[in-house]
């Protein structure tokens, strides 16, 4: 009976402790992007300074979503390619969203008017609500693939040709299918 006693306080005492560290600071655990699952929910900040849901803006479209920064030569090269990305697909299909870490918000704008970008544009300050915390994403641009039931179905790190026939006909298969479609020579999963 005393060694019963003895291992249920042993076990009432590590899960304090664990409970203890697992919640230092009072901050909640915050969900991360991960392939092959939902995109976590998150609010994004338009350059208009209106608060946006990611699932609403998201919901029943394939989604091209682009974390870049004005300070990134890559991002700032692939951004007119994500533009006629957002221009060659069907707007009830299909969405590209653009989502900025930069630290400054007229930085931002000043950028999205010179390169006529259309498409939606947010702000995450630093990438400190969404970027770091939620994308894990730290070297720019990083781009995440929605199918239309929110699912990641691929992380594209660095800058690529986006507007291609090629990428274009695999937007197509993600929106048809909810899958990347298999590689040359590799047997459908």
């Amino acid at each position: 009976m005393m060694l019963l006693s003895i291992r249920s306080g042993l076990m009432v005492l590590l899960l304090a402790v664990m409970g203890g560290l697992s919640g230092c600071g009072g901050e909640e655990a915050v969900p991360i992007a991960t392939k092959g699952e939902k995109m976590p929910p998150f609010q994004m900040l338009s350059l208009s300074g209106e608060m946006v849901d990611s699932q609403k803006l998201f919901a029943g479209k394939v989604v091209v979503f682009n974390a870049w920064a004005t300070w990134c030569p890559p991002c700032r090269k692939e951004m007119p390619d994500l533009e006629r990305l957002s221009q060659l697909l069907p707007a009830d299909k299909f969405i590209v969203v653009g989502l900025s870490v930069d630290n400054n918000l007229e930085d931002v704008k000043a950028f999205v008017r010179e390169q006529n970008v259309t498409f939606p544009m947010f702000w995450d300050e630093g990438g400190s609500k969404i970027s770091n915390p939620i994308l894990r994403s730290f070297r720019f641009p990083e781009t995440y693939i929605l199918n239309a039931e929110g699912v990641i179905v691929e992380k594209v790190a660095g800058a690529f040709p986006w507007a291609s026939p090629e990428v274009i006909a695999i937007l197509k298969v993600i929106q048809k299918t909810g899958k990347i479609p298999p590689a040359e020579g590799e047997a459908a999963q």
